[in-house]
């Protein structure tokens, strides 16, 4: 059984969560708000750290299976003994029976501790304005895809992500022409000058990002960014408290490609930008050497809205500091047959004005 972490108010004992509006933990029960230097002293004074072991054993007639072992893991929600089974990544998470915000701290510890945590700045009710503000100008959309009904179903998920700092060190060649022509009574002349040009490129870079999760689609990721990494924290686990949210599963190694790649296309598109008064450029070779590489473990905040419309679900993502969003639509069939037959009836009237004018 996994060790569980709650954090209780001081004054009426409930549950607390983090709030993206103070940057504080609030009780919803009793209203009051607490920093968190305040809770630690407040846990040091009563003589305990503020979580709790849980130790439960239970017999049973059939026992999980190797596979099913390997994918989940079981919890006790400290508030009302429940017991709680999530997969194999979930290091915070909610009890199904009485709500209550947990966090299982074995998922994030040792190796598996985030070097930082970049808090929410954006609530649930910004999630919706952003969703029905996305939803906006969309001609072919179903009109009751935007339903109230379904906009409750919106969650706060703190994604792991790896961001990537290294220094890279570009060579690249390149042949360039520059072509001159002019004209005489007699000849038109064309006059050709061949360039070998070599150029030379080195640079930092900080934060390049990649999602260490399976869970999240690196579309929507990539299309969120970017990220204000200035307001990056130290981690704490209380910032966790009230949302969701997963270990890594995706190994930084995973991302030494990709980050080449990030760092290849930048520096090549520098030094091709370099290269004006020629009338062709064309490269040859490049060299690319990215050196002093080094990975940072970071959670990172997004609303996630997953809306099921006639057996098919689509998703919304929203950046959880910026309120960037991204998302899939459906069409509506009839507007976009009526759309289109829109199209063909003014392409019908402007060859008929063409004809009658010419």
């Amino acid at each position: 059984m996994d060790t569980v972490l709650e954090f209780k108010c001081p004054c009426c004992n409930a549950g607390l969560t983090f709030s993206e509006g103070t940057q504080q933990m609030k009780c919803d029960y009793c209203d009051n708000t607490f920093d968190l230097e305040t809770l630690r002293e407040y846990a040091d004074s009563e003589g305990r750290a503020p979580s709790e072991e849980v130790s439960w054993e239970e017999s049973q007639s059939q026992s999980w299976n190797q596979e099913e072992q390997a994918a989940l893991r079981s919890f006790q929600c400290p508030a009302c003994g429940g017991e709680i089974l999530a997969d194999e990544v979930t290091a915070a998470s909610f009890c199904p029976y009485c709500d209550n915000p947990t966090i299982l701290p074995s998922r994030l510890s040792g190796s598996l501790r985030p070097d930082g945590v970049i808090p929410f700045q954006t609530g649930k009710e910004d999630a919706k304005a952003a969703f029905l503000k996305l939803c906006r100008g969309k001609p072919l959309l179903p009109r009751e895809f935007t339903r109230e009904q379904r906009l409750d179903r919106i969650t706060g998920v703190y994604v792991p992500f790896w961001l990537y700092d290294c220094d890279g060190d570009y060579e690249g060649s390149y042949h360039a022409t520059r072509i001159h022509r002019w004209a005489d009574s007699r000849y038109n002349y064309t006059k050709t000058d061949h360039f070998l040009l070599r150029r030379g490129a080195e640079a930092g870079f900080a934060g390049i990002p990649m999602d260490g999760s399976t869970k999240a689609d690196d579309v929507f990721m990539e299309s969120i960014e970017p990220y204000d990494y200035t307001q990056l924290q130290d981690f704490e686990m209380a910032y966790l408290s009230g949302y969701l949210a997963d270990k890594y599963d995706v190994p930084s190694e995973n991302g030494e490609e990709r980050i080449r790649q990030r760092v290849d296309n930048t520096l090549r598109d520098q030094l091709q930008a370099s290269l004006i008064g020629y009338t062709t450029v064309l490269p040859t070779s490049r060299q690319l050497h990215v050196r002093n590489s080094r990975a940072r473990y970071v959670l990172l905040p997004i609303w996630v809205l997953n809306t099921n419309y006639r057996g098919k679900l689509y998703t919304f993502v929203m950046n959880g500091q910026t309120g960037k969003m991204t998302g899939s639509f459906p069409a509506c069939p009839r507007r976009t047959a009526a759309w289109f037959a829109g199209i063909t009836a003014g392409v019908t009237v402007l060859t008929a004005l063409v004809r009658m004018l010419f």
